[in-house]
């Protein structure tokens, strides 16, 4: 998700004693306070630090019920509900189901845009919590089933948002550049003049004593401002693609692809144009999104009968085939995961000559392979980037084992399963020993010991029936979460299904 966007509130020096609040910067001061402390708590101690953001909102609300109209405080409060309701440290200290929150959140930004309709900071900020929102539908297992036209509307409007957004922060960048260009032309002969009054100005007002006042500082909006937008923008291009390809029976209208691909054109021009005039620094991070949208389109047209097999595998080798991405963690796992999710839709169809298939879905794991291995040799790569190359190989190498199991029966994968197998033990068992995230831990330890298992029915060890009391005892979190885990690699077809049910 991308940063929150927020104005910049600057006090001038409080006094120590504690004041009534009376007026609407008295309820913003406090607000702004409590949300200071939980940024403080929020690294070391994330209930502590969630116990100072529902004050913030609490006294927003409280100014809110007094000053209705107050921008400020209407926008504050609905900030501070997108933050505890996205941010991974403090959602699990959340006492509502994280729908509820979020739901409170797009309330709070629909009533800021009443007020401020042309808001860009609300507006993007509502974008990302309707984004937030399809996310959760599009994941959460509770969520009924045939959802997913509800989370591609939530989407729609997110963009219609950015859209406005966009449209408001590109004329005030012409405004911020005629304003530069104004300033630029003036004759240096004024700014003794100017600096002489400030000084005048300075000197009568310095003995005042001087009321504590809440004021906006609005930083003009830059080219980089811009291409936060349109990065945001085809973030959620991205996830709405996604969403069409793991429910390409969704009731999304049959144009919807070529509406996609318009809307994707457009900014995916505008903002490569943008970043190579402006921000050459930026150019990998544009190029790495919009690989990543390409990426899921490639797949979501694939999936709904578009595009063949080869199409798919070409196109994405093309995308990702650029230096930069063989020189960053960031491109690299991009390129791993998105040749993962080829092989899974290749392994999901049925279209096409299913030996052909079946060596392209061969080559392409073992680029993914190759890929991740690259990635964890990148010197400063990051504990989590590094586990997740480990993760990924795990599943690279479970889905060789399981091409060796009918229907696909490769030849390659029947010689080689046991130490595909034995691969796939070894970089789940580092990554349960290099990440500090519990749940991830207890999800690598399972995964070893079912590729453990697995290796030693490749020799003629085990038997199909011993595996659930195995994993039960491997796991300290009970028999039922094991059996969820292990249907869920079932239906990505990480392990064949034949051995366990």
């Amino acid at each position: 998700m991308a940063k929150l966007k927020s104005f910049t509130k600057q006090a001038k020096t409080k006094s120590k004693k504690e004041q009534k609040l009376e007026s609407a910067d008295d309820f913003q001061a406090a607000g702004v306070e409590f949300e200071e402390a939980a940024g403080k708590w929020r690294a070391g101690d994330a209930a502590k630090s969630m116990r100072f953001f529902r004050r913030a909102i609490d006294v927003y609300d409280q100014g809110l019920r007094k000053f209705p109209q107050s921008i400020d405080l209407a926008y504050n409060k609905a900030r501070v509900q997108l933050e505890i309701a996205t941010h991974p440290i403090l959602v699990d200290e959340l006492e509502q189901p994280q729908r509820a929150v979020l739901d409170e959140a797009l309330a709070s930004h629909r009533y800021t845009l009443q007020l401020d309709p042309e808001n860009s900071d609300a507006l993007f900020n509502a974008s990302q919590v309707l984004t937030a929102i399809a996310e959760l539908i599009a994941t959460d297992e509770d969520e009924e089933s045939g959802n997913e036209a509800e989370a591609l509307k939530a989407l729609r409007e997110a963009l219609e948002l950015q859209g406005t957004c966009l449209g408001l922060q590109e004329r005030k960048y012409q405004e911020f550049l005629e304003l530069e260009r104004f300033a630029n032309e003036q004759n240096t002969s004024d700014k003794p003049a100017t600096t002489a009054a400030s000084k005048e100005a300075s000197e009568s007002g310095g003995g005042a004593e001087e009321d504590d006042e809440w004021f906006n500082v609005v930083e003009p909006v830059t080219s980089d401002t811009l291409i936060d937008t349109l990065l945001a923008q085809l973030g959620t291009l991205t996830t709405f693609c996604s969403i069409l390809s793991s429910s390409p029976e969704s009731a999304a209208p049959p144009n919807t692809l070529a509406w996609v691909e318009e809307i994707s054109t457009g900014v995916i021009n505008k903002i490569e144009t943008i970043s190579r005039d402006k921000h050459g620094g930026r150019l990998q991070e544009v190029a790495l999104a919009r690989a990543n949208l390409v990426s899921a389109m490639l797949e979501a047209g694939y999936r709904s009968g578009k595009i063949d097999a080869e199409t798919y595998g070409r196109e994405l080798n093309s995308i990702f085939s650029k230096s930069e991405f063989e020189q960053s963690v960031e491109g690299l796992l991009a390129k791993a995961r998105s040749l993962l999710a080829l092989s899974s839709a290749l392994g999901d169809s049925d279209n096409g000559d299913a030996e052909s298939q079946s060596t392209l879905r061969w080559n392409v794991l073992t680029v993914s392979i190759s890929s991740l291995k690259s990635a964890s040799a990148i010197r400063g790569i990051s504990q989590e980037d590094l586990v997740a190359t480990h993760l990924l190989r795990g599943d690279a190498s479970l889905y060789l084992y399981s091409m060796a199991f009918p229907p696909v029966s490769h030849q390659t994968a029947i010689k080689t399963s046991s130490q595909n197998a034995k691969n796939a033990e070894v970089y789940y068992r580092n990554a349960s020993r290099l990440t500090s995230d519990e749940e991830e831990r207890d999800v690598a330890s399972l995964k070893s010991t079912i590729a453990q298992y697995l290796q030693g029915y490749s020799q003629g060890n085990t038997q199909g029936g011993d595996i659930s009391g195995l994993l039960v005892q491997a796991s300290p979190r009970g028999q039922e979460w094991v059996m969820k885990e292990l249907e869920e690699m079932m239906s990505e077809n990480l392990v064949p299904q034949a051995l366990f049910l």
